[in-house]
């Protein structure tokens, strides 16, 4: 007798629950004036149900909020909510909206980062797609204990904000970006890559550090290996590195032409001044230029390359000849 009424009690309950979903789907949904408009609304970190039921209803999704409160205790699902910025349309089902909430269904902006972009260049795609604040960005990914906390000795995140497409939670803070960038800079640069680094005598900054200037010169995907090789081929010989991109960094990323007076620019980037790499990245390379720096040509012997005008370069191996490539490629 007793199991017969606990049966009879959880159909009373399941009955009940079905019929506050009845009546939530079937009477309850927000009135028709704007139906068909689309809310965004934000649910934040450890709000009750019931407010987030009371701003569903302010911003006009649902009717009654005290009816779809009780209806998520009643299935339990109001402790589950994922806080994060949401978008649902007026006469949505207020069921649905729950299930929305539920799954963390929330607003994401993809925003892409492609090769070679600097830290500025990004904090402004980030701020233009995801409306965080640019300068808040730069002044994050550009602070040295910023990188120290991801373990990276340099002197910001440049060089590691990985380019990728990510989509990006609407209202996502910066701190949290920045990291999701720097992870993913963490599966590309593996330890396979920390080992082919330490092959080569540099530390995974200095890696990095080269990769961005690779990915600054290179143009052809295949000349890359061979830019690299020169750069190797100048470090072993503790030649200075004169590299136009470190000079364009150390200008405040200057993008025109250079000229010979910019060439005494004092800065530690401005590789025709200071011997060796620069203290860290110009840009955030890409896969391809990371691999190109850890592993160069091995049969390039070059010291010396110019740009041919058409994406390609000439590389030499003497001064000699390069200042008839140079000559060559002007005319």
């Amino acid at each position: 007798m007793r199991k017969l009424s606990l049966m009879i009690a959880a159909a009373a309950l399941l009955f009940s629950i079905a019929g506050a979903a009845f009546m939530i789907e079937a009477l309850y949904r927000a009135p028709g004036a704007r139906r068909g408009a689309t809310v965004r609304f934000k649910v934040a970190s450890g709000e009750p149900f019931s407010a987030v039921a009371a701003g569903l209803a302010r911003d006009g999704l649902i009717r009654h909020p005290r009816l779809l409160n009780l209806y998520a205790v009643l299935n339990g699902c109001d402790r589950l909510i994922d806080a994060g910025t949401y978008e649902c349309t007026i006469g949505d089902a207020p069921t649905d909206i729950l299930k929305k909430l539920v799954a963390g269904d929330v607003v994401k902006i993809a925003v892409t980062i492609p090769e070679g972009q600097n830290m500025w260049e990004i904090a402004g795609a980030v701020s233009a797609h995801a409306g965080v604040d640019s300068s808040a960005f730069v002044a994050c990914a550009g602070d040295p204990i910023t990188a120290a906390g991801f373990g990276i000795r340099a002197p910001s995140l440049e060089g590691f904000l990985f380019p990728e497409t990510y989509l990006i939670p609407w209202g996502l803070g910066i701190e949290e970006i920045v990291e999701m960038m720097v992870s993913k800079y963490g599966t590309v640069f593996d330890a396979c890559c920390r080992a082919a680094a330490e092959s080569t005598g540099m530390s995974m900054v200095e890696a990095v550090t080269l990769a961005s200037i690779i990915e600054a010169e290179a143009r052809l995907p295949e000349e890359r290996a061979l830019i690299s090789a020169v750069y190797h081929n100048r470090l072993k010989r503790h030649m200075k590195l004169e590299a136009d991109p470190t000079l364009a960094y150390a200008m405040g990323g200057y993008r025109g032409r250079l000229f010979y007076n910019n060439l005494l620019v004092d800065s530690p980037y401005n590789t025709y001044v200071y011997e060796g790499l620069p203290p860290g990245p110009i840009c955030n390379p890409g896969r391809a230029s990371i691999e190109a720096a850890l592993r160069p040509d091995p049969g390039c012997r070059a010291l010396y390359f110019v740009a041919k005008g058409d994406g390609g370069h000439i590389f030499s191996e003497t001064l000699e000849e390069h200042r008839a490539a140079v000559q060559a490629a002007r005319k």
